[in-house]
């Protein structure tokens, strides 16, 4: 062993082999080493780039015989440098791993490689600089000093190779490991009696024996027919798409839990020691993680297909379970990025089936109570009645037809007041803290704005005006803030899981199926779960410029992130642990609504929020990342709004007043989707406004 002088010599930046080792350094972290190479594997080429590994060997490790992996990636052949049994290697910027178990060493784009020709390098204190071997330009910097040369030639000489395998063993694994087969398959390939190296999935957590034995369950989400056919228990509607008891009074224990697809697409997987340890300790139900040399046979009953990874007879200690990094995109395995890809549409089509057993029962249901109700209503029709009501029917679904396929962007109401442009009295009149985008859009009303639009459609030689469900269309309005939603301001943010689909390029719901309805439930408080914040509340909006005589109409609008981030120029986080962001919010917010939080405050109303919220704010997502309804356009409620009756108002007579100035506040109607087949519901959100804080 190297005494603590010799170690003393290291280059300044320098790093030992052995605090790799013993894991003073946490994966990801950039090291420079110094080492002998003491072991290669012929160099292959990957989907993407060229690979070899090397062992390298230092003072601190040259009681061992295996010393610590080098994982090399270059995009070209001749970026790799050639190499010779016991050539000293120096390493600038190698990120530290840990794979298979193991503590080892990858290079990235910023690693530098230099190597010295073992049979040149002269003896101390003679310089190393006359060994080195040619390199890339790439590899030019940095520079290596003097001192790194003369540390080499010192290295060399006095490091104990007693331990090391000879020149001749070098030379034979190299030509071994140059005839080594490609073992990758995917599970819909595997066949019995043979091995196999796999990336697969956890989809049931392990279950360990006293006998230092694992068993799990692993899916690549692909199909074979050997194996064992998986149905899931409790796929329905009423789970809430919880089909694993996640969210159930008593939740399944992790151990008992599924996550595998549908189908012939999971694979038993029993691991012996050293395995089952490594399993033990890094590996968890939804881990993604590598299989090598695995056994493929039948099981005790001779039915299915198995996986059997057994311990190395002649490496002993090698474990071949390792854990796949999901977050190092740079250095990411194109078969990880295409089994992540498989999983992402079984989600989506898992997702859909849920989704489309809800809508069945709800529209059962339904329908049930429909037909019994018209059974006991509706007087028996005679055949002349029932062809003439065909015949309507069929009319109305034609005309409806025509409707969709038009798209409307902007019809024509029945009462739209003439377009005019704002006066200089009402510009001077509102809020000169709050500004708007430009809009060449006459001035209206939001009575006006709620009236039903109509179209006229052709069925044959006639014109019928139909009502449609909404516009694309945008207003102009003048109106003060008189409520916001949710209650408490804290709730103005809300999070979303960011997913390991985020990088993939086709996550974005090209499809129409969208991977987030559920992701802003759950997890808040796990810390292991990455999520993102944004904005997400709604404002009621009262005209400040009502007709003659009557009282003001109100609507609700949306403000997503878009619309938060330029009406409040923060963005969205956590607020209730950003005091600061939370403070800032509401000073900000001040300007926009006024004395309006300490009305609420005096009313009582955040007592009764959680009871009103849910009739109250408009289709976005609420704290709890639930999806709330907007109320029904055409409902008493909205109507009463509408017309201004203003009861609301006239029994707060007693109570403290509002103050508040109004503003110039552009406004978008479109459209959402209920739920159901072909119907939609008419949305109005905040466009373009922005609060000047001074």
């Amino acid at each position: 062993m190297a005494s603590q002088q010799e170690e003393r010599y290291l280059p300044q930046g320098f790093v030992r082999l052995r605090d790799v080792l013993d894991q003073k350094f946490v994966p990801g972290h950039m090291v420079n080493v110094i080492g002998s190479i003491i072991d290669t594997q012929a160099l292959f080429k990957t989907n993407r780039d060229w690979k070899t590994t090397w062992s390298l060997m230092d003072w601190s490790v040259e009681d061992e015989c295996y010393g610590v992996k080098l994982n090399i990636f270059r995009p070209r052949e001749t970026d790799i440098p050639q190499i010779a049994y016991q050539d000293v290697v120096v390493l600038h910027r190698v990120k530290v791993q840990r794979y298979g178990g193991n503590m080892s060493f990858i290079t990235n784009h910023q690693t530098t490689i230099r190597v010295y020709e073992s049979s040149k390098i002269p003896r101390p204190p003679e310089s190393a600089s006359v060994a080195l071997r040619p390199c890339t330009k790439k590899d030019e910097r940095p520079e290596l000093t003097e001192e790194i040369h003369h540390y080499v030639a010192a290295f060399y000489h006095k490091l104990d190779k007693t331990n090391a395998p000879s020149e001749e063993v070098f030379r034979q694994a190299a030509r071994q490991s140059a005839n080594v087969k490609d073992k990758f398959s995917l599970l819909q390939d595997v066949q019995a009696e043979r091995f196999y190296d796999l990336i697969v999935r956890v989809v049931r957590a392990p279950h360990f024996d006293f006998d230092n034995k694992a068993t799990l369950y692993v899916s690549d989400y692909t199909e074979n027919p050997a194996f064992h056919d998986h149905i899931p228990e409790n796929l329905d509607a009423s789970q809430d798409s919880d089909v694993y008891g996640y969210t159930s009074e008593e939740p399944a224990p992790v151990a008992e839990r599924w996550i595998a697809p549908e189908g012939k697409k999971s694979l038993q997987v029993t691991c012996w020691e050293p395995h089952s340890r490594a399993l033990q300790e890094d590996v968890k139900l939804g881990s993604w993680i590598g299989l090598k040399n695995v056994q493929i046979r039948l099981g005790h009953d001779y039915k299915y297909l198995e996986g059997f990874v057994r311990e190395d007879r002649t490496y002993p200690n090698r474990i071949n379970v390792y854990l796949l990094n999901l977050d190092d995109r740079e250095n990411m395995d194109d078969r990880l990025t295409a089994a992540l890809r498989r999983q992402q549409a079984a989600d989506k089509e898992k997702k859909k089936v849920i989704k489309d057993i809800k809508s069945a029962q709800v529209a059962g249901q339904k329908r049930k109570a429909s037909e019994v109700q018209a059974i006991e209503d509706q007087p028996a029709l005679n055949a002349k009645q029932r062809r003439a009501e065909n015949r309507a029917k069929k009319k109305e679904e034609k005309a409806r037809q025509n409707i969709v396929s038009a798209a409307p962007v902007a019809p024509s109401t029945k009462s739209d007041l003439p377009k005019r442009n704002p006066t200089q009295d009402v510009t001077l009149a509102g809020n000169r803290q709050i500004i708007c985008e430009k809009s060449n859009v006459g001035l209206t009303t939001i009575e006006s704005m709620l009236e039903p639009s109509f179209m006229k459609i052709k069925i044959d030689a006639d014109t019928v005006e139909v009502q449609v469900p909404f516009v694309n269309k945008k207003y102009l309005t003048f109106v003060r803030v008189v409520d916001f939603s949710p209650s408490c301001i804290e709730d103005f943010a809300v999070s979303r899981k960011i997913t390991q689909y985020q990088d993939l390029s086709d996550s974005e719901n090209s499809d129409g199926l969208s991977l987030d309805e559920d992701e802003s439930s759950g997890g808040d408080n796990d810390p292991t779960v990455k999520r993102a914040w944004e904005w997400r509340f709604s404002l009621l909006l009262e005209d400040a410029l009502p007709a003659d005589g009557s009282s003001p109409a109100r609507v609700w609008v949306a403000v997503n992130n878009g619309a938060g981030q330029c009406l409040t120029n923060l963005d969205a986080d956590d607020l209730r642990k950003n005091r600061k962001c939370r403070y800032q919010l509401q000073d900000i917010m001040h300007i926009l609504w006024g004395n309006l939080e300490e009305v609420k405050a005096a009313n009582g109303e955040k007592q009764q929020a959680s009871k009103q919220e849910v009739n109250s704010r408009p289709g976005s997502r609420g704290s709890n990342g639930n999806r709330t309804q907007m109320p029904d356009r055409d409902s008493d409620e909205e109507k009463e709004e509408a017309s201004g009756r203003g009861k609301e108002s006239s029994s707060r007579s007693n109570e403290i007043r509002l103050v508040s100035k109004p503003f110039t506040c552009p406004i978008k109607q479109y459209g959402v989707r209920t739920g159901k087949k072909d119907e939609w519901m008419r949305v109005f959100a905040m466009d373009g406004v922005r609060i000047k804080d001074v």
